[in-house]
């Protein structure tokens, strides 16, 4: 994998502290920003495919250890294959096993691979950053750790 900068415009606050690190990663580029002490930002920008998808994965699985909160930015991929839904399967397992709450937001190239491949809505998706921040800082305030429930809810672990 080779290490490329990418100028990715980044919506959400400026992080608490910087850790911003970015990867080219066959035709998409994945980049991280610490937004706070207990929240991370990954922000992908391409696509995923049969070439890049475990690579999505393990950078996640490598930027969100010290985290409690994930938010997995994926409006700027263009194409979406069924590699990145291995992808965020890997990611939703490892978040579960380190009690990071997390949630995807996406645009139509990641919906329409969810309504395909998660037609019960069991992947923590968003529609929008709003609505993905919003949840993920009820969480927060709430002190509980909770697990997506798919299109029923949030569920106490």
């Amino acid at each position: 994998m080779r290490t490329a900068s990418v100028n990715i415009k980044w919506t959400y606050p400026p992080p608490v502290v910087s850790s911003d690190e970015q990867e080219r990663c066959g035709n998409a580029t994945f980049a991280v920003r610490r937004c706070s002490p207990t929240r991370t930002a990954v922000a992908v920008v391409g696509e995923i495919d049969a070439i890049n998808g475990r690579g999505l994965g393990r950078y996640v699985e490598r930027h969100t250890r010290a985290s409690r909160q994930l938010v997995l930015d994926l409006r700027a991929v263009d194409f979406f294959g069924s590699q990145g839904f291995t992808a965020l399967y890997f990611i939703s397992v490892q978040c579960a096993r380190s009690d990071v709450d997390w949630v995807i937001v996406g645009g139509p190239p990641v919906q329409r691979l969810l309504a395909i491949c998660d037609p019960e809505g069991e992947l923590p998706f968003a529609p929008d950053l709003g609505s993905a921040l919003s949840r993920l800082d009820r969480l927060a305030q709430c002190g509980l750790h909770v697990v997506w429930s798919g299109r029923c809810g949030w569920r106490t672990r």
